[in-house]
């Protein structure tokens, strides 16, 4: 236990601290949220994604106006701000009755999301070696996975009981964790260089684009997993509805399955993926979000559907940790959290049209298409991402051979 603890910094565990507590009510209320919106608004489809939506665009949004804000005003700073504007946003759930005030709380907690990701994920960058940042990744993530064994469980009895109490406890959840970060976090942000701070006065998006431009590529080819994901996290639980009588506890079933198998795996699959290129871990991962996706549409076993949690969760711990180490090798010191701010923008563009325009194909031709379609964005995602990582790293090694040859 006293090697494990010296292994990370103290502001790793204080990470590990608030994934756990804030994941336990996150996902106490995440497989439920949808279903809640739904009864809420009269049993309309359409209208409970159209708001889901509204948390990714605000998050999209901040990120082209304000993505270099964890650059310039420090790690904490902004990890302190995205805590009280989402714990804000959970209390006012509590007492939100109206499509308006839902709208509105998303836009918030979409906002406190935004700034929140990339400052924690650029903070982890500074403070961990190459070598250890895909482990840090994925103890984090295992550690959600951890509280999401429990959350779905206690969720779907206090879902039955009081479905506004979920929101009220993932806002002492934040709260907690906030305090902690403000009394207990360090600041880990470089040293300023010039360039950052003539970013902030002056936009231009062709320069823009012309400088990240590889970064931009590797979110843009990252879509087809997100979008995955923001089909699995929305329509499929309407399309459960369908398929089994108790859906409510398949999708605790399998939301509690997939936890367990994150914490056994992911850890293990990321030390053992370290030998392989990052090439070979994109194809392999990118190969099993594409079986995974025909299976959501296909498979109305409950069998075949924990097999699938399986390989979801094998994908994710090889693909998702890789992507993000390679994020923080690419990025400059300076810049990283504006470039863990335009990776994950994928995340934010999925889930702000995808739920929409998903729901609009499950509706007019069944959820199996939704999923064949999603197949096939992903067997394309993955082909183009293993190009551009092969043109980055054939560039990487033509510029090595001139200099050694120099």
């Amino acid at each position: 236990m006293r090697t494990l603890l010296n292994r990370y910094p103290g502001l790793v565990w204080i990470r590990v601290f608030g994934e756990l507590l804030t994941s336990v009510t996150g996902s106490m209320l995440a497989p439920f949220l949808i279903i809640y919106l739904y009864d809420k608004l009269d049993g309309n489809v359409l209208l409970p994604m159209i708001i889901v939506g509204l948390q990714p665009l605000t998050e999209i949004v901040i990120t082209l106006l304000g993505g270099n804000l964890t650059d310039r005003l420090g790690r904490k700073k902004i990890i302190v701000a995205g805590l009280i504007l989402q714990a804000g946003a959970m209390a006012g759930f509590i007492f939100a009755e109206s499509v308006w005030m839902f709208a509105l709380l998303y836009v918030i907690n979409g906002a406190g999301r935004s700034v929140y990701i990339p400052a924690q994920r650029a903070q982890i960058a500074d403070s961990i070696e190459d070598g250890l940042r895909s482990e840090v990744f994925a103890l984090l993530n295992t550690v959600g996975a951890a509280g999401l064994a429990l959350g779905p469980v206690i969720g779907y009895f206090v879902y039955t009981q009081d479905p506004a109490l979920m929101f009220g406890m993932q806002a002492a959840a934040l709260a907690i964790y906030l305090a902690v970060v403000y009394l207990k976090l360090p600041e880990t942000m470089p040293e300023q260089i010039e360039d950052i701070e003539q970013a902030a006065n002056s936009f231009h998006l062709k320069s823009f684009i012309s400088k990240n431009s590889y970064v931009l590529s590797l979110m843009a080819f990252s879509l087809p997993i997100s979008f995955f994901y923001a089909q699995s996290e929305t329509n499929y639980r309407l399309y459960l509805e369908d398929l089994f009588p108790n859906f409510l506890v398949v999708l605790t079933t399998l939301a509690s399955i997939k936890a367990v198998m994150c914490i056994m795996f992911e850890i293990p699959l990321v030390k053992w993926s370290n030998k392989y290129s990052l090439r070979k871990i994109i194809l392999f991962s990118y190969s099993l979000y594409f079986i995974a996706a025909l299976s959501y549409g296909f498979s109305t076993s409950i069998l075949l559907l924990i097999l699938t949690q399986l390989i979801v969760t094998v994908a994710e711990s090889l693909g998702l940790n890789r992507l993000l180490n390679h994020v923080s090798q690419i990025a400059p010191s300076n810049k990283r959290g504006l470039y863990y701010s335009i990776y994950g923008t994928h995340w934010d563009i999925s889930r702000m049209a995808g739920p929409f325009l998903g729901g609009l194909i499950m509706i007019e031709w069944g959820g199996a298409v939704l999923f064949l379609l999603s197949a096939l964005l992903l067997l394309l995602g993955g082909f183009a991402q293993f190009l551009l990582t092969h043109e980055k790293f054939s560039f990487r090694s033509s510029i090595k051979l001139s200099m050694n040859s120099k």
